[in-house]
Order: structure tokens, then sequence, then C-alpha cells
């Protein structure tokens, strides 16, 4: 931000070199109040006479003209009689303003520019920011062969009111360079380069502009400023900073920037999705958006006191992500700067009242309103939530279905080639097809011998087993241990199932004695006939088709987690669960199938076996298709039935070394959970009543009833009839164009992300401390377009990178070093440092590791052991995903708000623990270290040596292959020379008897080359 010194400084140069205007090129003769006074006030003033009504001295308002005017602090036209000049230059301590204990003083030059100010009349404007954009007239400029769009006319109209020239526009391989870190956060590929050069025919910027637009990587790349602006994290935050469930949000966040979904439908779906009328399964994903602040389940927290909490950060978030505005303070007083009240804040707050929520989401007293928290403990979810369809997890789940098929069809071949696997295929279907003649299903229910085991022998004589006609087993009076022996027929046993029956004098319940869950759960041995030690069982999967999640630390355990637990309320279904057996075993007539039940309150169970397992445990036993395969011959089975019956002995006679690594697919198939995801969502209830808490103090109940509304001073939501304003009320008056704020925001932050400081540096601030735009009317010009495009993103984007602005070479030039040190008259484009998940991202895609996989579930990166030690509540061990995982893009990493991973912390990631607009970039050593030992770092460049040696040629062409990939242009001389001598150290530097040294030499080099400046910085 310009200080009012450097801003008056601007306006001598910009006057010696014969300029009109200090910042946007157009004849302003008057000092402007907006521009050049209320900075003044807002830096040294207006804490004391300003909005806050509580602070406020003397019942003097600087910022209101007509009451400044009639306290005579101000005469227009005659700066000797206003007493605010008298103040300002008094020099008894005791008149002088500001007061000396405040610690702050003017300098000569705001004196004068006060003095100045009001000789002129003293004319005072509404706040920039708070007035309608309105688009301007494009200025004229002389130099028309740079202005390709109004974005250029705005920009060199200010450069040739000083008489500078615009930077030419940079070569080829740094613009396609610049453009796919800004459009993807990915560099091009070699491949994509060479294209890009070999195009000479007009349009081929603009065609790769289209192209990168329309990748699926655009929307990833602009998820994360906006994430960072939500809150998006994969952990609530607060004590135990226990996993949410919530990527399908960031999916929507990622999918509705892919499809240019309008921004104005963007802010609808996210604050009142749920109360749209036939609200779509992607709204209800959408206001997820309320749901992402902090959260505590702390046996000690104060309910109330965290609605509170709650409340207030949503206020905050809507603020600075769509208003553009700070609204914090306003908590406990009135702003101290901008017109917000307190009164404001807590009618914002009362919007979002309807959401269901909770202080606490556990229970640790009685609480009768809160049944949804019943049961729910430390590794428990927050709901409420819903079901939805995942397309990562899908296509997830379709792959790893197709590699097991694969697996089992490559070692099939076996049963055509190898004459005892043959021989054993030929005894499995004669044994099979008897099988399923008599047992259609596939599954056989033996009668089963029932003995009660039970150490309270008072309940043991009430406990009544009876056997009934279809082997089903009911259970009435007591509880205890229940051993359950299965005499088997001749055949494989691969999985085995349990159901729970309705019983009619239990009321058509599951359950006995009136219990409303139970858990299934029982150790299994084989008894062979004549031998007295049993063999025991295991299991690789299991699965019900009803059933409660087992939980740890707020995710679901795949398939049963070790019991069979039956939901709460769900009692009144037929229901069956099935387990498979790790290694199927072949059984003869006269041994037993032992079933050691623990204690449970099931009414009615039948136990069945089966000789075929799926890959799915539900999809055991025998469907059409098998029986038929097993019924016909060689000569008349198709191909589809041979490979059934292949994949039904590959399961269920567990023959092929091969089952192992198919059953570790199988389960991490069963944890895509058929393609489906939890995710939190906004569910409405009657509205809780909100107050103004005096101070924030949420004990205060004394404080004014309010309803929903939105601040005093801006336009107002049309409500004639008086009803109690929505959600839904709250996000479209965001959107209506007679709100002057939320176009600017979003222009604001985008021009950002694309030159590195916003039109108005303080993104998250358009107010009095915030900073006056460097181009107006270029940011009102782009806001009234945004607007009129239909809120459409892609356009400004668009807009934005094909001008001749965001096109020229980027340094500044060494003659304005000291007229504009910041580039903000853009006469040049800014290098920018890659934010901290697209430095990895980038690593990954040069060495060709990236795994451009879009959506799904967050990540576990490579992090150092130990460091979620100090986390509880529940205790967790973390361990890193193994395979293509690991390789991810940044954003899906998993983001835990109080242990940020530290690769993401040491480039300057936020925690998320509270909205943010803006990313503080550092330089520090860490960042080089992180880049030279971080293990996915030091993978990147040992992928990336294995791909150079790989590729024929010499040194030479090997590092001029790197530098390409990593820096999209071939090396200078003395690059060149000194990354040969490296490499001609590494290798001396190796051991004699090493023998990978070239591999070892390589990865050095390749670790350098990630590690230079320029790989991680735009140009």
């Amino acid at each position: 931000m310009l200080s009012p010194t450097n801003r008056f400084l601007v306006l001598l140069l910009a006057s010696a070199l014969g300029a009109t205007s200090p910042l946007c090129g157009e004849a302003e003769p008057s000092i402007s109040f907006n521009r050049d006074i209320r900075p003044i006030f807002a830096e040294n003033c207006l804490l004391c006479h300003g909005p806050d009504n509580n602070r406020r001295k003397a019942k003097l308002r600087l910022d209101v003209r007509e009451v400044a005017l009639g306290l005579k602090a101000i005469v227009p036209g005659k700066p000797e009689e206003s007493l605010l000049i008298q103040h300002i230059f008094a020099t008894n301590a005791d008149d002088l303003m500001p007061p000396p204990d405040t610690h702050k003083s003017l300098t000569a030059e705001e004196k004068k520019m006060l003095q100045e100010w009001i000789a002129q009349g003293a004319h005072y404007e509404p706040h920039w920011a708070y007035i309608n954009p309105v688009r301007p007239a494009l200025p004229a400029v002389k130099n028309q062969a740079f202005v390709r769009d109004p974005i250029d006319a705005f920009i060199l109209s200010a450069l040739e009111a000083r008489r500078i020239a615009p930077s030419p526009e940079a070569d080829k391989r740094t613009l396609l360079r610049r453009l796919s870190l800004d459009l993807t956060g990915l560099p091009p590929s070699p491949e994509e380069l060479a294209a890009f050069l070999r195009d000479q025919s007009p349009g081929a910027y603009e065609r790769q502009v289209d192209r990168l637009l329309a990748s699926p990587h655009f929307g990833e790349r602009m998820a994360v400023p906006w994430l960072d602006a939500v809150r998006f994290a994969d952990t609530v935050g607060y004590h135990g900073d226990q996993i949410q469930r919530d990527f399908p949000y960031r999916d929507y966040v990622i999918d509705s920037f892919n499809s240019d979904k309008p921004f104005d439908q963007f802010t609808i779906e996210q604050i009142a999705g749920d109360l749209l009328p036939h609200a779509t399964t992607e709204a209800e994903i959408a206001s997820g958006y309320n749901r992402l602040n902090m959260k505590t389940r702390e046996g000690g927290a104060q309910p109330r006191e965290y609605l509170a909490k709650y409340a207030a950060d949503r206020v905050r978030t809507l603020a600075g992500t769509w208003l553009g505005s700070t609204m914090g303070c306003c908590e406990c007083h009135d702003h101290k700067y901008d017109p917000f009240s307190t009164r404001d804040f807590y009618q914002m707050e009362a919007f979002f009242a309807d959401i269901k929520e909770w202080g606490c989401y556990e229970i640790y007293n009685a609480d009768e309103d809160a049944p949804e928290l019943r049961g729910l403990d430390n590794d428990s979810p927050f709901p409420p939530e819903i079901q939805v369809p995942s397309p990562y997890l899908q296509r997830r789940l379709a792959r790893l279905n197709g590699e097991i098929d694969d697996r089992i069809a490559s070692a099939s071949v076996k049963l055509r080639t190898n004459a005892k696997e043959k021989a054993a295929f030929a005894q499995w279907r004669r044994e099979c097809a008897a099988w399923v003649r008599g047992r259609p299903d596939g599954w056989q229910t033996p009668l089963p011998a029932v003995i009660l085991i039970n150490t309270n022998r008072a309940s043991l004589a009430d406990t009544n087993v009876i056997v009934q006609a279809d082997h089903a087993i009911v259970f009435a009076g007591g509880s205890g241990e229940t051993e359950v022996a299965l005499p088997l027929a001749s055949n494989w046993l691969a999985a085995i199932r349990v159901e729970l029956i309705p019983l009619a004098k239990e009321g058509g319940r599951v359950l006995r004695d009136k219990a409303d869950r139970t858990e299934i759960s029982f150790d299994t041995s084989l008894k062979r006939l004549g031998q007295s030690a049993a063999q025991p069982l295991e299991y690789s999967l299991s699965d019900a088709d009803r059933k409660a999640d087992h939980y740890f630390n707020g995710e679901s355990l795949p398939g049963l987690g070790g019991s069979w637990k039956i939901a709460a309320g769900d009692t009144s279904n037929h229901q069956s669960a099935v387990w498979l057996l790790k290694q199927p075993v072949h059984v003869n007539e006269g041994d037993s199938l032992v079933l050691h039940f623990r204690e449970h309150k099931a009414a009615c169970l039948r136990v069945s076996v089966s000789p075929f397992a799926g890959s799915d445990p539900m999809l055991s036993g025998a469907d059409e298709n098998l029986r038929r395969a097993l019924a016909s011959g060689s000569f008349t089975r198709g191909a589809a039935q041979e490979r059934a019956l292949e994949k039904a002995f590959f399961l269920g006679a567990g023959w092929s070394g091969e089952l192992a690594a198919v059953q570790k697919l199988e389960r991490e198939a069963q944890e895509c959970n058929h393609g489906l995801a939890s995710t939190m969502v906004t569910v409405a209830v009657q509205p809780r009543p909100m107050r103004v808490l005096a101070r924030g103090n949420w004990q205060d109940d004394k404080g004014d009833l309010v309803q929903p509304g939105v601040p005093h001073f801006l336009a107002q939501v049309p409500n004639p009839a008086g009803r109690r304003l929505t959600r839904l009320d709250l996000a479209r008056w965001l959107v209506a164009r007679d709100n002057p704020l939320t176009a600017r925001t979003v222009m604001n932050r985008l021009w950002k992300q694309f030159f590195g400081t916003g039109l108005s540096a303080v993104v998250d601030d358009l107010g009095t401390q915030g900073e006056w735009p460097s181009h107006p009317e270029l940011l009102d010009w782009l806001a009234v377009e945004f607007q009129d495009s239909g809120w459409n993103v892609k356009h400004m984007v668009k807009q934005i990178v094909l001008s001749s602005t965001y096109r020229q070479q980027s340094g500044l030039r060494p003659e304005l070093r000291d007229i504009d040190p910041n580039n903000r008259l853009l006469s040049c484009q800014s290098p920018r440092r890659l934010e901290a998940e697209f430095v990895r991202d980038n690593a990954l895609s040069i060495a060709g590791l990236l795994n451009p996989e879009l959506g799904g579930p967050s990540f576990y990166p490579y992090q150092p052991a130990g460091y979620y030690a100090n986390l509880q509540f529940p205790d967790r061990t973390y361990t890193a995903d193994p395979g293509d995982l690991q390789y991810r893009r940044g954003l899906y990493i998993h983001w835990q708000r109080t242990f940020l991973q530290p690769a993401l912390a040491n480039f300057d990631a936020p925690s998320r623990e509270e909205s943010g607009c803006t990313r503080t970039l550092s330089n520090t050593p860490q960042q080089a270290l992180t880049l030279l030992n971080d293990p996915t770092f030091v993978e990147a460049a040992q992928a990336l040596a294995r791909h150079l040696l790989a590729r024929p040629g010499s040194d030479d062409q090997r590092l001029e292959a790197a530098a390409e990939r990593a820096l999209a242009r071939p090396l200078q001389p003395r690059e060149l020379d000194s990354l040969r001598q490296f490499l001609a150290e590494q290798r001396a530097g190796a051991p004699s008897a090493a023998s990978n040294t070239e591999f070892a030499a390589w990865t050095a080099v390749c670790r350098v080359i990630l590690n230079l400046h320029e790989t991680i910085t735009v140009y």
C-alpha cells in the first residue's frame, strides 16, 4: 500500500514529468478525497473520530462531512479557521493531533495536503468501494499497437501520462510457460512447447489460451485461492482436530471452474443450495460451504460459546470472500474505520441461524434435543451428511476391478496349459455343478449345533435357544457367548453368510429385548473329522447389505471393520453379512465349521456357507450366469461364461499365488465404497434466536434480538412483505447489480492471481484501511464486464491473459526502479513464485511422476515421523499413501489444520483455520532444504534422472533436455559449463565400487535444477 507520503511524492514526480494524474492518467486538477485524504484520516484520525461510537472523542467524525463542518473542524475554503489544521500544526502537546500518546504523527507533506484540500473546498466523496461501479469510457492512448483489449487502454493511459513505455512482449517460450503455470499450475510439456514454437500462424497464442482454459487442470488451479478464502480443510481444527468429510465440496469447486459455472450461481449454491426449489445433489454438496468452519467435540466445551464462534467465523469469512471487507472487529464494537456496525454483524449472523449444527459434536450430558449425536465419539463424523456419487471413486473402482480381472485372467492361462491345474479346475467344476443343482443360489445352510457359553450363571437358565426348521437359530432371554457348529458337505469353503431375520414375537424386529442396536462378531475355526485340534480361519473381506459404519478419526472403516454393527433404528429389516476366507479350504463330509459368537442381542440368525466368493462379499454365491456356465459343456460355453468360471475358481479355491495380490486390490476396491462418498451438507431448521452480544460475550443474553439483515449502509434486500430473510436472500443480494462490492472483490483477487498484486493491494479489505486502487477505472471496468458477461469467470481470465499487459516481459527496467519500485503501473510483468501446492506439482510434472487424476479424497504425502505425536482424541499414526496416490496434485494433500503438512507450511500455505484471501510469501532457507531433501522432491529428481539416462545422447544433450522440461528454455553457455562441472564432480566423488554412480550423479544434477529459483518462479 502506498503511504500518504509516497502518494504525495508520486504526485510531485508526476507533475515533474508533466502528468495530470498521479495514478490513473486522467485530468484531476484537485486533490481527491478518496485517493489522497481518506488514507490520511484512516491512518491517523478515525480511531477516535470515526464510525465507532464507543471510541469517538469530542463527538467528532471526520469521515462525515456534515459533522466535521458542524463542529468547525473543517471550514471549507478557510484552512486557517479549521480546527483540524490548527490542531495538526499545534506546538503544544495538549493540543497536538494526533496526540503524542497514540504514537502517530503527520508528515509535512500530509499536513500540506490537508491544508490544500480544505482550501479547495474540502470536497468529500463516498468511499470508492461502496459506489456502484459504472463502465468507464476507454481512455485515449497514443500507442494503439499495444492495445489488444480495454485492459491495455487503461494500463497504457497511466504509463503514457508518465511518459513510460510498456515492455516488449515476452518470447514464446516464456509466454507458454507463464500461461501454463498461471492457468493450470503445471509447466508445459516439451511436446506442447515444441508445437507452440512451430505454430507461426495468427492466433497461435489464443489457441493455447483456449486449450488451457479447456483443460481439467484449470479448475484445480482456480480452486486453490477459493479454498483458502472459504477455509476448506480436511479436519475440524479445534481440540482433537479430527477429520471432517468434505472432499466432494472441493470437487464441486473444481468442477464449477471447469464447467464455467456463472459466479452468481456458484455463490447461491454454496450459501443457500439447500434452500433452492428442487435442490440438486450438486447444490446440496455446494451447501457444505456453510459447514467448513472449525468445530469441536471437546468434553469441556460450552456449546453456546462454540455456536457463537461458528456464527462469527461465518460472517468474517463471507465478508472477506465476497465483500472484500473486514467485519471481524464488529463482533465486539462498531468498525473503527468503515461504516459496518455491531448490529450489522449480528444481523449477518442471523442469516445462518437456521443451520443444523451443534456447539459440541458429542453428548457429555443427556441432551434430548440432539438424537443425532447419540453414540458419537471422537472417531465419529460431523453430521449432517449425505452420500453422493464420486466420479473419482467410480473411476478408481472401475480401474481396480479391471486390474482384478486382468490378474485373474493372466493367472488362469495355467488352467489351459498346466495339466495339474487343468485337472483341479475340472474337478472343481464337477463338484460345484453338483452343488448348485441342489442349492441354486450357491449357499447351503447346515443344521447347526448350538452350545451356550456364559459365565453369568444367573442368566444362563433364562436363555433359550431354538433351532427352527429352516435352520435359523432363535435366541430368547439372557445373553452370553454362543458356539455354533455346522456340519459341512464335501466341497470348497470360501464364504460364510450370517442373516438376521425379523421375528414375529419380537414385533417383527431382528433384535430381542427391545434392543435398538447390537454388534455381531465371531471367531471361526475348521474342525476336521478325526482331528482334535481345530484350524483357525481368517478373513480377507467382509461386508453387509445393511450396517452401521465403524469409524476411526472421522472416517468410515471399509467393510465391517471387525464386527457387524447393526444401525440404531434399522431393526425391522432382514439383513445379511458375508465374510470371505483369506485362504479358501477344501472340506470333506464330516468336517465342521465352528463359529464362536460373542455376546449379542440378535433375535434370530441363520448361518450359511458357499464355495463361491465374490470380489465384493455381497456378490458371493451363484448367480444365473455362473449356474449356466457350470451346467454347460466346454463346447457350448461362451467366453463370458468361461471367464466367470475362471474367476469363481480363482476366488473360491485360492489355487493361485496371485490370490493375496488380488485380495489387496479387492480391499482397495472396497475402500471406494461403491463409488459413493459422504460429505457434510447444510440442513435448514427453525432458526435459533440471535442477539447482539455486548463485546462479543456469548454469556450476555441481554442484547437486542436481531433478524437477518445486510449492512445498513448498502443497498437493502427488497422485502415489502416484511418476512424473515433467508440465506437465499443473502446469496442473491451478494450478486445483485446494486451490490458494489462483490464483483470488485472477485476481480481484484483475480488480477492479483495473474500479476502478483491486486489493483487495490489489500485484496481482503477494500475499506478505508485498504488501498486506493492503482487503476480505479480499470477495476470498475473489470467489475462491470464481469457482471455483464453473466458472471463468467473464464471470460474474464481470457480477457486478462490475452492482453498485451499480461504478455509483457517480466522484470522491472532499471530506470523505473525508483519511480515504480513495486511495478504498480505495470510497465512489465511481475515475476511470481509458485504457490506451495504448485511448487510440488511443478517438480512432479517435470519429472514425469505426476498423477493427473481429477478430484477425489485427500491423500497423505510424505512427512516427518512423529509429526502428529501431539494429536490426540484419538491418537493416530501417520502413514503416507503408497503408489501413484503419493504423486497426486498438491491441492489434494490432506489438510490438517493444526499440523499443516511441513512442505506446504514451508512455502507459506495457510492453515485455513480462518478465511484467507492472500498468502504471505517468504524466502527462507527451509524452502531450499525442502526442495533438496523432502522425499517427494528427491523422488522427482530420481525420476527425472532416470528419464534423462534413458534417452540417447551426450551429457550436454541431456542437460539441455532437463532445462527444457524445467525452464522451457535452452541453457546459457555459462549455465551449461556450470552443470557440466557439477556432473563431473559428482561422478568423481562417487565410491569406486558403486554400481549406480551415473544414476547418483544425474540425480544430484536434477536436484540442483529442481532447486533453482527460476524453476519455482513464473516469469
